[in-house]
């Protein structure tokens, strides 16, 4: 299913030749998929996650339109059986990365602005939901929907009043930032 929907987006046939699994991130199986000609990186999670793998999708389209730092092509998002899926661009970094170079591009992508703070969709970073109501305020964004946000998760979660306390102290001090 998911080889069929690649060739179908791409307009290219694609047969799988070789299948790998790879590490991809603590939530998600990943594997690589390819043909004797282009490989993905493909992304599974359970079918109720498909949402979360659509805005990943969009984000890494937004994040490729600045040209800033090199971001793996989104193909495509669906369900195959029990399971919901991303495949994008399979980029091979067994090479050798120039850290200085890397952080000039990420710096560069930070230089890429808006007029306001957030995304026109919630997203997630891992399983937890990210809040992106648009604010022209960043330090009310940031306080409000990053890191108080994360705050109240770790209170839920049982975390100690040291981790909160410190938190509320940094939040009092944003506006200095």
């Amino acid at each position: 299913t998911i080889a069929s929907h690649i060739a179908s987006v791409t307009g290219r046939p694609f047969r799988i030749r070789r299948q790998q699994s790879v590490g991809g991130g603590c939530i998600n199986r990943a594997v690589v998929l390819a043909d004797d000609a282009r490989a993905y990186f493909v992304k599974l999670n359970s079918v109720d996650r498909l949402a979360m793998f659509e805005a990943e999708s969009e984000g890494l389209a937004a994040l490729r339109e600045a040209e800033a730092i090199r971001v793996p092509e989104p193909v495509c998002t669906g369900i195959t059986g029990a399971q919901s899926y991303l495949a994008m661009e399979h980029v091979d970094l067994t090479g050798r990365l120039d850290g200085a170079q890397a952080g000039r591009r990420l710096a560069c992508l930070h230089r890429c602005t808006a007029t306001d703070f957030g995304w026109h969709r919630e997203n997630t970073i891992g399983s937890t939901p990210q809040h992106n109501t648009r604010s022209r305020d960043w330090v009310a964004f940031w306080r409000e929907r990053r890191l108080g946000f994360q705050l109240d998760l770790a209170a839920r979660n049982g975390y100690g009043r040291a981790l909160l306390d410190s938190g509320e102290r940094l939040m009092s001090v944003l506006d200095g930032l």
